[in-house]
């Protein structure tokens, strides 16, 4: 039996290592000394279809595997910008956001368009005007939540790193209109329901030309549902369409190979346990054989004692 709680053990490390790669995390490295430049930054200019969405309000997020993120938001007329971050409860002393370039103008000198954002995208810091914020952080229903508050309405490109303490999950609280992008790292995927999920489903999903895959929603506005007419119903709650919240964005990205990984570690931990079930019934057979053979042999023994004392 001993034997056989080895092979089970041995054939669950196995099928571990064989798929431990799905969730590989890299170390955080410090870069808070670093000298920070636009060119740090992606600031593409994303033309979403007319027939989709108008907004030029953009959010991009350029997700890694080392738990850092770059967020890009190109604003119009914008003089708050609200973040809500997942909270890292084993190192709460850490730098949420860092690393802010702001490329932008006063709305009233600017016009907000494709052709604007185009400009300040291949823009310097230096050859802008300066503009002072506020960083603060408040608790929202329990949640979070850091506002960047501007001392005037701005028309251009905020980018700041966010620090993702999942990894390779992430979530997204949507507070404002915006059309959202996610840059996965290039030779990741998502959508596996085994491997990795992404909620709400996207509007859109292309490949760049660097070959990364890019998820877009251009509506992250909370539909009325059926939660929403049992209040209305049950509850006599007034709910309006303006009442409901944005739906959170949750990703887990993967690597392209970690399915085939998953399966290969799936069929070793079945080979396994059917090994070991297959050594657990044979065992059961053997003991089964051998009590039979105890017990015929003490009926014959009985039995033959029993006709000796006919006998005597």
């Amino acid at each position: 039996m001993k034997r056989l709680a080895i092979t089970l053990v041995l054939v669950f490390i196995l099928a571990i290592m064989s798929s431990g790669c799905i969730n590989e995390l890299a170390p955080v490295t410090d870069n808070s000394n670093a000298t920070v430049e636009a060119s740090d930054y992606e600031l593409e200019v994303f033309h979403s279809p007319s027939d989709k969405s108008e907004d030029l309000n953009t959010t991009t997020f350029y997700l890694s595997r080392n738990g850092s993120t770059n967020v890009v938001y190109m604003v119009a007329e914008t003089s708050v910008i609200e973040i809500v971050p997942m909270e890292d409860v084993f190192n709460t002393g850490g730098d949420i956001l860092s690393n802010v370039v702001i490329l932008a103008d006063r709305s009233e000198n600017v016009s907000a368009s494709a052709e604007t954002f185009e400009m300040f995208a291949s823009s310097s810091p230096k050859d802008l005007p300066v503009f002072n914020y506020t960083l603060e952080d408040e608790v929202i229903r329990g949640q979070k939540h850091f506002v960047m508050e501007f001392d005037e309405n701005i028309t251009g490109i905020v980018a700041f790193a966010l620090n993702n303490p999942k990894g390779q999950d992430f979530m997204y609280v949507p507070t404002h209109d915006s059309t959202v992008r996610f840059v996965l790292p290039e030779g990741y995927t998502t959508g596996n329901p085994f491997v990795g999920k992404v909620i709400p489903g996207t509007d859109d999903r292309y490949i760049d030309e660097q070959g990364r895959e890019v998820l877009v929603w251009y509506d992250l506005h909370a539909k009325s549902g059926t939660f929403t007419n049992m209040a209305r119903e049950y509850l006599k709650v007034e709910i309006s369409e303006e009442d409901l919240p944005y739906r959170t964005v949750m990703i887990k990205f993967y690597s392209e190979s970690a399915p085939r990984l998953l399966l290969i570690g799936t069929s070793i931990l079945f080979g396994g346990v059917l090994l070991v079930l297959g050594n657990y019934l044979s065992a059961r057979r053997k003991l089964r054989k051998e009590r039979k053979s105890i017990e015929d042999a003490f009926i014959e023994k009985k039995a033959g004692d029993g006709k000796g004392g006919n006998k005597k």
